[in-house]
């Protein structure tokens, strides 16, 4: 006897079921958000910038230098590689979730600490004018310092996410972080690097700050800092001969003050509208190294006080932008890091911009994105890669990946599960037909 009604007819498989063991493979690709395209094309429009001055301020003085090769395009092209290399590090550094850094703080500050330290090892470190600031493999310069600087931050943003509820203790807010920040200084100070020191210093009591360190002992700190700046001031003949250069740099135009009055006259020369590109005089040796930490008066020269307006604005923009990013960062350490980078940025363009106007004394901080010097220029675009993913306010993909796994598996199950339940229905209707 039959029985129509308890008869099923089995649905089309559409293939196999998925193991339930094994590796599983993820659901689909974790999307993340769109990039801040106007942070990038800020950034862009300032390393193009930084490639046409330096072309246009270095090609004289690369062909006619005696021990050189009368290579016009030198300068550029080892510039031009270091943003090819820095654009592979952004788009990997955009590639890796921030929350990462949290896991290998320890081992990015132990690393930036010991390649500053080997600078300082004869035969290791490459010395030049007076300084012992780089490490030399083969015909490339590396200087740790910019490595530094990005440790710092990373460490601080840690630092300031774990202690959230007690950063108003001087002791968790000061005094842990002077611990790990104490080596670096005095490792950068024996180089000497003054300017990055003061960077740092800078940076990290901002960071502090806004983390929630009480304003009280912010400024003994404030005074603390500026009396070790002064002591190191007066305790070097050449910073103390800056600092008289700044007050009055055309009693000392000849020798220390050369270099300011010239800029100086570059920036006035340049009017508003400048003398056009690759028309200005500095790089006929009125200004030492303009591609260097001067090389705003160049684009003053040129471009005139519309191309200074320009290079002001395209900071004020990664400013802008990194604000926000930090402000929608999915995380507190997401957001202090935002805030950190952009803040090294835009503080060493300050001071740079300064410096090249007289506001600031004279100190070798170049330009970022703009002055030549490959590990600067890399390591910040590694910087803005960082950024850029934060600023995709991503979900974490650790985590992501994880919930996607255990997803893939729960469905593998249930698949699997109820293609054993129709099998065995088929088998209780044939049985019941037979």
């Amino acid at each position: 006897m039959t029985h129509e009604h308890d008869e099923e007819q089995p649905r089309e498989e559409t293939g196999p079921a998925a193991p339930i063991s094994g590796p599983v493979p993820l659901p689909s690709r974790i999307q993340r958000g769109p990039i801040d395209v106007v942070l990038l094309a800020a950034v862009c429009a300032l390393v193009s910038i930084g490639l046409l001055t330096i072309y246009g301020t270095s090609s004289l003085n690369a062909y006619f230098d005696p021990g050189g090769a009368r290579d016009s395009f030198i300068y550029f092209r080892k510039q031009a590689s270091g943003a090819l290399i820095g654009v592979v590090l952004m788009i990997v550094a955009m590639r890796i979730d921030f929350g990462t850094y949290r896991n290998y703080v320890g081992r990015i500050c132990t690393v930036a600490g010991m390649l500053v330290f080997l600078t300082l090892i004869p035969g290791v470190g490459h010395t030049a004018k007076g300084a012992s600031r780089w490490i030399q493999f083969g015909p490339i310069n590396f200087q740790p310092s910019e490595l530094v600087k990005v440790a710092v931050v990373i460490f601080i943003a840690h630092s300031i996410t774990k202690k959230a509820d007690s950063m108003r203790n001087l002791k968790d807010a000061f005094v842990a972080n002077g611990i790990v920040l104490f080596p670096f200084v005095a490792l950068l100070m024996k180089q000497p690097d003054f300017g990055t020191t003061l960077i740092i210093c800078t940076l990290t009591a901002i960071m502090l700050y806004v983390g929630g360190a009480r304003w009280a002992p912010m400024l003994g700190l404030l005074g603390l800092l500026v009396a070790l700046a002064a002591a190191a001031i007066w305790h070097k003949p050449y910073r103390m001969e800056r600092v008289l250069t700044w007050l009055d740099p055309w009693a000392y135009a000849s020798d220390a003050g050369y270099q300011l009055v010239n800029s100086f006259v570059a920036l006035a020369s340049g009017g508003l509208s400048g003398a056009g590109f690759g028309e200005g005089r500095g790089k006929l040796g009125y200004l030492p190294e303009l591609y260097n930490d001067f090389v705003a008066s160049s684009v003053g020269e040129e471009l005139g006080l519309v191309g200074m307006a320009l290079l002001c604005i395209l900071y004020l923009i990664i400013l802008w932008r990194g604000v926000v990013i930090a402000f929608e960062a999915r995380d507190s350490f997401g957001a202090f890091l935002a805030f950190g980078i952009t803040l090294l940025i835009t503080i060493q363009a300050g001071f740079n911009l300064c410096v090249v106007t007289g506001i600031l004394p004279t100190k070798g901080l170049t330009l970022p994105l703009v002055s030549y010097g490959r590990t600067s220029l890399m390591i910040v675009l590694a910087c803005v890669g960082i950024l850029l993913n934060i600023s995709q306010r991503n979900p974490d993909l650790s985590k992501a990946k994880s919930t996607a796994k255990e997803q893939q598996y729960l469905e593998n199950t249930l698949r699997h599960t109820e293609l054993r339940f129709r099998k065995l229905r088929e088998e209780q209707s044939t049985r019941r037909r037979a």
